[in-house]
């Protein structure tokens, strides 16, 4: 693989916006996304789920949750990788979220889909999965505090994360999307 570019990105619109709107989990019994299919690009067009394979959906206020992919490169050992960290919040503690919580903190591989306000699909943990690094569970002080949840993902990847294409449940189709 060549370490040179070959074009250049244009300006384009200021038409942006920041943060994400939902996440999507992969779970359920020996649920694991084994493989993905890409166009020439890079983004994923398909995907092949494990027999069990669940997606749950978590839905997200704005202006709370975000994602980012830090390049991690040490020179003089030539090597590079990207750190991507989700922080999800959710609002309003609960006996079931606790639950949740309790089970995600305990897998080290977690694929994580997450969509941002622009309706761009990001495949996190592709390689090597993802794993709760920390977070809370907060009742606040005053009234106008949260109440719930933060969630931190942390993963390192070979590269950033890939940019999925199409309805999520064509895309994944051997899989039960939930929320």
């Amino acid at each position: 693989m060549s370490c040179y570019i070959s074009s250049g990105v244009a300006l384009g619109c200021s038409d942006g916006i920041g943060g994400i709107k939902k996440i999507y989990v992969v779970g359920g019994a020996n649920g694991y996304v084994s493989a993905v299919q890409s166009d020439a690009t890079g983004e994923i067009t398909g995907a092949t789920v494990n027999t069990g394979t669940t997606i749950y959906g978590f839905e997200l206020k704005r202006n709370t949750s975000m994602l980012t992919q830090n390049v991690q490169k040490n020179f003089e050992n030539g090597t590079i990788f990207f750190q991507q960290e989700l922080h999800a919040i959710l609002f309003k503690y609960s006996q079931d979220k606790r639950n949740i919580l309790q089970q995600l903190s305990q897998n080290d591989k977690a694929q994580i889909i997450a969509i941002d306000q622009n309706g761009v699909q990001y495949y996190l943990g592709q390689t090597n999965g993802l794993y709760l690094s920390g977070g809370s569970a907060a009742t606040g002080t005053a009234y106008g505090d949260r109440n719930g949840f933060e969630f931190i993902w942390t993963g390192q990847e070979p590269v950033p994360a890939n940019v999925i294409v199409g309805d999520l449940a064509t895309v994944f189709s051997g899989a039960t999307i939930v929320g």
